[in-house]
């Protein structure tokens, strides 16, 4: 269930529709006895009786949407695809701006790797075997590796919160990342519907609702559906509340699965634009848009070695290795 002063208070548990235990509950606009009137376009008011049912008819709505989401994530445990990859970033050389091709697998157990080229030639390689992670950065001379010798949780809340990681490619890139940021993530059912802050009274409930999970631990993330039922936009926010990484999906289409129907198979975006900011409401620090091309739940060029460190070092060869080894994410190196 999210923590923190901002979601406890105002939302009831979804898992209330979903057969789990339920809490108490206002909607966002409450005061402890019952929500308040509120103002609608063209005069009047809102009673809180109104405020109520809408907040039960999103609670209803969004459980539904849960469900549906979490089948067709179900499905896409194994998934590939071809993409277009535009990156633009800024480092101590200045601005940047890199248009690829990439590749894009993803298995179970927290295993994937995202590999990009251009004209043939190795840029990028992020990768995890679901205990260490590793990013490759192959387009400067001297080329090198950056190993996350120990992945968890609070990689992500660090990265978010202040704290230092060196390799930030693989915190935006990560196996674990794109399935966040691509909708391709189960939701719990204890994720908490609130109201939009700032949306109209009058705009579709799916544009007035959202819902609250954590998918790591110390992190809030927020989802934003279509009326389709399908994510259409991520955050995921720092301690303070602040958006640090917002993706925008659109252009769902069905990919190809093994052993299912063709009108079972599970719809994924085919384009994820992505924006991260390195302070708390800043412009981008940097952007990645995902253009998926023939995407697929199952495993057709996927191999075992990519997702080995070692076959991976002996094939890139990097001139340096950076190990992440302390808890805490202070490097080591040789």
């Amino acid at each position: 269930m999210v923590r923190g002063e901002r979601a406890m208070p105002a939302w009831r548990r979804v898992g209330a529709l979903l057969g789990q235990p339920a809490c108490a509950v206002a909607v966002a606009a409450a005061v402890s006895c019952g929500p308040r009137a509120e103002p609608v376009p063209g005069g009047g008011l809102r009673t809180s009786e109104m405020l109520r049912m809408e907040q039960a008819e999103a609670e209803q709505r969004f459980a539904e949407w849960i469900v549906a989401h979490n089948i067709r994530v179900g499905r896409l445990e194994t998934f590939e695809s071809r993409a277009s990859l535009e990156l633009r970033y800024s480092d101590a050389d200045g601005a940047h701006f890199d248009q690829c091709e990439a590749d894009l697998f993803l298995a179970a157990g927290g295993r994937g790797a995202v590999r990009a080229t251009k004209v043939g030639n190795n840029l990028l390689w992020v990768g995890s075997d679901g205990t260490r992670g590793w990013v490759f950065l192959l387009e400067k001379d001297p080329t090198a590796l950056i190993v996350h010798d120990r992945i968890d949780e609070s990689l992500f809340a660090r990265s978010l919160n202040g704290g230092t990681a060196p390799g930030a490619a693989f915190l935006l890139l990560a196996p674990q990342s794109v399935r966040t940021l691509a909708g391709m993530r189960e939701l719990p059912s204890d994720a908490v519907v609130r109201r939009v802050e700032g949306a109209a009274a009058d705009a579709p409930l799916e544009a007035r609702f959202e819902l609250v999970y954590q998918p790591f631990a110390g992190v809030d993330a927020t989802v934003r559906f279509g009326v389709d039922g399908l994510p259409a936009q991520v955050r995921v926010l720092d301690r303070s509340g602040a958006v640090r990484l917002e993706a925008r999906l659109a252009e769902y289409m069905p990919a190809q699965a093994a052993n299912l129907a063709q009108g079972a198979w599970p719809k994924v975006p085919q384009r994820i634009e992505v924006d991260a900011r390195e302070v708390a409401g800043g412009a981008p620090a940097s952007e990645v848009r995902i253009y998926l091309d023939g995407p697929i739940a199952m495993a057709k060029r996927m191999k075992p070695r990519f997702f080995a460190l070692e076959d991976l070092t002996a094939q890139l060869r990097p001139d340096s290795v950076q190990h992440v080894i302390a808890a805490d994410g202070s490097p080591g190196g040789s």
